[in-house]
C-alpha cells in the first residue's frame, strides 16, 4: 500500500473531503468538531445534510480565500482519500482586517452565538502574536483505517518545506490529541487555551449547543523561520521592545 500527497481538485473533491473529515472526527469523537461542523439532528438523514452542507461551506471557503491550500493523501491502491490538510499560505498579515467569523451554519439563535464565542475565542492567541506572513495549519486528520501509517508526518514535512521555502514563521492551534505530533517536529507550546463559553442568559439553543461542544483544550504552537528553536536565544517577533 503507497500513499501520494496531492492537491484537491476543488470541483470534484470537496464531498469526499468532507465525508472524511467527519469519519475522523467521528472516531474517536471530538466535540468541538460540532462547532464547526454541526449535525442539526440525530438520524442519518441529518448526518447526511450536514456532510453535503459540509462541502458546499469548504469549496467556498476555499475559492474566497486566496491562502487556502488544501491537500489530500491518496490511497493508490484503492484512490480513497486516507487524511488531509488545510493550509493557510500567508504572504501578509492575515489579520489585517480583523478575524471575526460568522457562523452562518447555525440557526439565528443561542446555538450561532454559542459557536460564535468558541469560534472567536479558539483563533484569538494566533491573532495576538501571529500578525505577520506565516504558513498556518488549519486543520489535519487522518481517517482511523489510516492512521500510525506517517501520514501526519507526510503533510508536516510538506508544510515544514514550504514555510521554509518563504522564510517565514509556522502557526497551529492543537488539541490534546495532536500535540505531540507538532511537538516532535520542533514546534512550542506558546498559549493554553481553554475555551469555556459563556453568557449571562442562556436560551435553550444555546445550552444544547454548549453541551455538544464541550469544553475544549487548545495548544497555540509555534515553530520559527527555519525551524531552529532556542530556548532564551530564539526572538519571539511579537515580544520586540
Amino acid at each position: 500500500m503507497g500513499f501520494e500527497i496531492r492537491e484537491v481538485d476543488p470541483a470534484t473533491d470537496f464531498p469526499a473531503i468532507t465525508r472524511c473529515m467527519f469519519d475522523s472526527h467521528e472516531n474517536p469523537p471530538q466535540p468541538f468538531f460540532h462547532a464547526f461542523f454541526p449535525i442539526h439532528g440525530d438520524t442519518h438523514d441529518a448526518r447526511e445534510d450536514a456532510i453535503a452542507e459540509g462541502a458546499t461551506r469548504l469549496h467556498s471557503w476555499h475559492t474566497e480565500d486566496p491562502t487556502s491550500y488544501w491537500q489530500k493523501m491518496v490511497d493508490t491502491d484503492t484512490g480513497r482519500i486516507a487524511g488531509c490538510a488545510l493550509w493557510n499560505i500567508c504572504k501578509e498579515n492575515p489579520f489585517a482586517d480583523g478575524h471575526h467569523m460568522e457562523v452562518t451554519w447555525f440557526p439565528d439563535d443561542g446555538s450561532r452565538r454559542c459557536a460564535e464565542q468558541v469560534l472567536e475565542e479558539q483563533s484569538a492567541p494566533r491573532a495576538r502574536v501571529g500578525q505577520r506572513p506565516q504558513v498556518y495549519l488549519f486543520i489535519l486528520f487522518t481517517h482511523a483505517d489510516y492512521r500510525r501509517r506517517g501520514i501526519g508526518q507526510k503533510f508536516m514535512n510538506w508544510g515544514m518545506a514550504k514555510a521554509d521555502e518563504m522564510g517565514v514563521e509556522m502557526f497551529l492551534d492543537s488539541t490534546p490529541m495532536g500535540k505531540s505530533l507538532y511537538e516532535a517536529n520542533g514546534f512550542i507550546e506558546l498559549e493554553k487555551n481553554v475555551i469555556i463559553p459563556r453568557t449571562n442568559n442562556p436560551d435553550d439553543a444555546w445550552k444544547a449547543t454548549e453541551k455538544k461542544i464541550g469544553h475544549s483544550t487548545w495548544f497555540l504552537m509555534w515553530r520559527p523561520p527555519g525551524g531552529n528553536y532556542e530556548e532564551g536565544k530564539t526572538v519571539k517577533p511579537w515580544e520586540k521592545n
